[in-house]
């Protein structure tokens, strides 16, 4: 107690020395805040930097001569084995048939109609195409038995003596032949073919489109 001072006095620290006591202790506070973060960052670099070390290859002296010895297993290494390439020797082709070099053009195709009452009942007509074959290879070519096809029938051209003369004569290389052939028809051959007007001749391997005129006839 102060003399003269009657009863307990509380003593009141003045503001402006709290404040100050308050700013040294918030100093203090952050600095030891400051140093723990800086000591925490070089721990970890320490830590890392150790790591690191641990990593990197050892090099030991052997009998004077530096080798450097991997700690890290490295994987084992994949080899991709490439397997010869097979040479396969192609098959010869086979040589093409002369009927390729055979040139067939239709220079006249008529349909003859029987006007006949037999011919009438019967559906009968004939059909005569004049055609040139030319033979443009090295080789002689023999001809089968020409084939006139309307829709699904096929009639076999006729044996009369210019027809068969000419198929059993065999086409010389580098020649040509103009013959006529002719067809014998009935039945539903011949009215589709007085109402399309077309037909297909097979001849020397090939399928030759004609288109017909047609004319009556009394035989």
């Amino acid at each position: 107690m102060l003399p003269g001072c009657a009863g307990d006095l509380t003593y009141v620290m003045p503001r402006g020395v709290r404040a100050k006591l308050f700013l040294r202790g918030l100093v203090k506070l952050i600095a030891l805040v400051l140093v723990a973060g800086g000591v925490g960052v070089g721990l970890g670099m320490g830590l890392s930097r150790l790591a690191q070390d641990d990593a990197a290859p050892v090099t030991a002296e052997t009998s004077g001569t530096r080798s450097t010895v991997t700690a890290a297993a490295s994987p084992p290494a994949t080899t991709t084995t490439t397997a010869p390439a097979t040479q396969t020797t192609a098959a010869a082709d086979d040589p093409p048939s002369p009927l390729a070099q055979v040139r067939v053009s239709v220079l006249d195709a008529r349909l003859f109609t029987d006007s006949t009452p037999s011919g009438r009942q019967n559906q009968r007509a004939r059909v005569t195409v004049r055609l040139r074959a030319e033979n443009a290879g090295g080789q002689r070519v023999a001809l089968a038995r020409p084939i006139l096809r309307v829709g699904s029938v096929r009639v076999p051209a006729d044996a009369t003596a210019r027809t068969s003369e000419a198929q059993s004569q065999p086409l010389e290389a580098a020649t040509e032949q103009t013959v006529t052939l002719r067809f014998s028809l009935a039945g539903e051959a011949t009215p589709k073919l007085v109402r399309d007007r077309r037909a297909r001749l097979l001849i020397a391997g090939q399928s030759v489109a004609m288109r017909l005129k047609v004319r009556a006839s009394t035989r």
